[in-house]
């Protein structure tokens, strides 16, 4: 696996992280759900439609980062590549032989257009250690991106005799061969490659490309290797996110604010595993039980949904939102009474809003207590007059 350039996480606490976070994960997803389809039209053989579908998930996820990489490229921040490398150049300087720092510096040269430089940091790293294949690896790649094609397949083939398993090595090696208009050892190196990462959409677009330059009829199925449903680094990344919700849960809100189009219900359902994680830390956390509620209720886990928000209210009885979702969840299952008093109860703790008295004057007329039901729209335009919702409830009501 490569090595890319990471700081830190010293945003978590950021609102603007926050945002960002939410938006990677979205298109982590999107890039997912993309990837798997094409595979599936890969392997039955229907390559343009493959096409379109690879070329989906890389938009969504250009570089094809499983979810760990996502959480740290979240944190990042944009255009102090100079500064950085700079750094890594004193930490590669004490730890010479150490291939994580060498990389991590030849790569901000390299993105702060110093290619010379980079290249003999790259050189410096190997006069170290002659059996490193990522330092090989790397190297073949800045060559290749500046045209020394002939050394970049040379450092390829090196890299991947030490390291057979190196999947960036194979394709690199492949668009080498590619080039040169041999199509059929790219497709061997490209089969090779997408079995070793089945996660990277890139890699199976090249081989379907490849498949077709090299004039293999679509009608001819292909062996494919579909990615794993989690992996230990997805794992390990959402016991992090797990963190920072026990942390921040008000972040969860930015997730339920999207209109349910906008994200499928894998984000959701992982989101609701996180919480999960979360309070296994934190059992007494109100606010996570409640925002879990949320989650399930979106997945259409209603009674779910009803267990953790009562949970919450247990723990905080005087929680304004939560009594309010309980009381909606109570709706939503026909029980119009225990919906009632619980927004009756939101009333009483202060939650004294116009939707609140909107939704308790419905249940009052649902339940034939048309007098009851009258003044609670009265209190709900007191507060908002606009309130068309309201206007035409009272109106129906008078009449």
């Amino acid at each position: 696996m490569s090595t890319t350039v990471t700081q830190d996480n010293a945003a978590l606490a950021d609102p603007a992280g926050v945002d960002e976070l939410r938006r990677l994960l979205q298109r982590y997803y999107e890039g997912k759900n993309h990837l798997r389809r094409g595979l599936c039209l890969l392997a039955s053989g229907q390559h343009d439609q493959a096409i379109r579908a690879f070329t989906a998930a890389e938009e969504a996820n250009p570089d094809s980062l499983i979810l760990p990489t996502y959480l740290a490229a979240a944190y990042l921040s944009a255009g102090r590549l100079k500064q950085a490398a700079d750094e890594f150049e004193r930490v590669a300087n004490r730890e010479p032989a150490n291939v994580l720092h060498r990389v991590r510096h030849a790569l901000a040269l390299w993105k702060d257009g110093q290619v010379e430089r980079a290249v003999a940091s790259l050189r410096e790293g190997i006069s170290h250690d002659l059996e490193s294949a990522e330092l090989h690896f790397q190297l073949a790649t800045i060559l290749a991106a500046e045209g020394e094609t002939e050394e970049a397949e040379l450092r390829f083939t090196q890299a991947i005799t030490l390291d057979k398993q190196h999947a960036e090595a194979l394709v690199g090696l492949a668009l080498c061969h590619g080039a040169q208009g041999n199509a059929r050892e790219a497709v061997r190196l490209l089969k090779r490659a997408q079995s070793q990462n089945p996660h990277d959409a890139r890699t199976a677009l090249l081989l379907t490309h490849a498949l077709q330059a090299a004039e293999e009829t679509s009608d001819r199925p292909v062996r494919v290797t579909m990615p794993a449903e989690t992996s230990t680094e997805d794992e390990a990344a959402l016991d992090e996110l797990a963190s920072f919700i026990e942390a921040n849960p008000d972040f969860v809100e930015a997730f339920l604010s999207l209109d349910t189009r906008e994200l499928n219900a894998e984000v959701f359902a992982m989101l609701a595993v996180t919480i999960n994680r979360a309070l296994e830390r934190a059992p007494e956390h109100a606010d996570l039980h409640y925002h879990c509620g949320c989650l399930l209720s979106r997945l259409g886990r209603t009674e779910h949904a009803i267990a953790a928000v009562e949970r919450a209210v247990g723990l905080r009885p005087k929680f304004i939102k939560a009594l309010i979702q309980l009381a909606k969840l109570y709706q939503q299952s026909n029980r119009q009474l225990d919906a009632r008093r619980r927004l009756e109860e939101a009333i009483r703790c202060g939650g004294e809003y116009a939707d609140v008295y909107y939704l308790l004057g419905n249940l009052y007329r649902d339940g034939g207590m048309i007098d009851r039901a009258r003044e609670a729209y009265q209190r709900a335009l007191g507060i908002n007059p606009r309130y068309a919702d309201a206007q035409h409830a009272l109106q129906a009501v008078m009449a």
